[in-house]
């Protein structure tokens, strides 16, 4: 229970009604928590393809945990190994539904690790699609992506700014960092004040992607007037409205 605890530290604070456990399990050697928030399932395909890939991770993990407890039981030190997912609606802007997924886990290290991946889903086609294919030329190398990279990096630099941790483009960190969009961490459409509209784009970093695990997740947000050059005239067509406050601790 007590790394259970540990692991919602790292799952972004929602109401006790806003989503739903899929798959659960509480045993002296395993905790596993699958939720997914309540607002996907006006999305039925959707909710349908996310149920059963959450399952997946729950039962797999579940079975995983149990035949290590049977081949050695003293490698959990007393501790049941806990793993967490959640799957939580960003926004739905036009055609698109943009998710973020939290994961963590805990396997008898030296602390939990998680991390935030995304999935941009077309609702027309009921199918995931490429964040990527919402930009003009997203080829890596190319100006377009350059202005890209160059948004990002001054949003982390702001980021890391408010944290009080210096950002050193020549650190560890960056020292591999290129103009391509597989380098710029988990994109999702933002929320806005504005009804089935986008704010911008989100970028989530999980720990050690930009900086030390103690430094927690990043995430960049380059706004919709930045980024609106960059993106397909259909892709424009999504974003409107202001970034809500509330987002801006996701």
């Amino acid at each position: 229970m007590a790394v259970a605890l540990i692991a919602l530290l790292f799952t972004p604070a929602r109401a006790q009604d806003d989503d739903t456990a899929i798959y659960t399990a509480d045993r002296e050697y395993v905790e596993v928590d699958v939720r997914v928030d309540n607002s996907l399932k006006a999305f039925p395909q959707l909710y349908k393809m996310i149920v059963h890939e959450g399952e997946k991770f729950g039962r797999d993990n579940e079975e995983a945990a149990a035949e290590q407890w049977r081949e050695d039981k003293t490698v959990f030190r007393g501790i049941p190994y806990n793993y967490s997912l959640g799957y939580r609606l960003r926004t739905a802007a036009g055609k698109y539904v943009s998710i973020a997924i939290d994961e963590s886990e805990f396997t008898g290290g030296a602390h939990p690790n998680h991390g935030t991946t995304t999935m941009l889903w077309d609702r027309d086609k009921d199918e995931r699609t490429d964040f990527k294919t919402l930009f003009r030329d997203p080829a890596a190398g190319s100006a377009d992506m350059q202005k890209l990279s160059k948004l990002i990096l001054d949003a982390l630099a702001a980021e890391k700014k408010a944290r009080d941790v210096p950002f050193d483009l020549t650190d560890m960190w960056f020292k591999d960092w290129k103009a391509d969009f597989e380098n710029f961490g988990q994109p999702s459409l933002a929320p806005s004040t504005v009804k089935d509209k986008s704010s911008g784009i989100t970028f989530h970093f999980s720990p050690y992607e930009v900086g030390a695990y103690a430094e927690g997740d990043y995430t960049a947000f380059v706004p919709a007037s930045a980024a609106m050059p960059l993106l397909t005239p259909e892709a424009q067509k999504l974003f409107g409205g202001n970034r809500p406050e509330s987002d801006k601790s996701q």
